[in-house]
């Protein structure tokens, strides 16, 4: 089973090496580790965008998962 690397900039030691049976599979762990990080660690989320990089066994960038948070032009939704 291939091995990947996901990767969150910024906090390149805290890499995981997985198995997964392939690039979907290994997307689909980068997105529910984010989920659990930002759980965990909610003013995360408050840096504005962050990357997710998935990295195939070679150490090339397979996939890339980006996310950001923005305030629309007209300011703050009423709440």
């Amino acid at each position: 089973m291939p091995s990947f690397t996901i990767i969150f900039a910024g906090r390149e030691s805290e890499c995981t090496t997985i198995e997964c049976a392939d690039l979907s599979a290994a997307r689909n762990q980068a997105i529910q580790q984010l989920g659990r990080y930002l759980a965990d660690h909610p003013h995360y989320a408050e840096e504005g965008h962050w990357r997710v990089t998935i990295e195939d066994e070679m150490g090339r960038a397979a996939a890339a998962v980006i996310v950001a948070t923005v305030t629309p032009r007209h300011g703050p939704l009423p709440g």
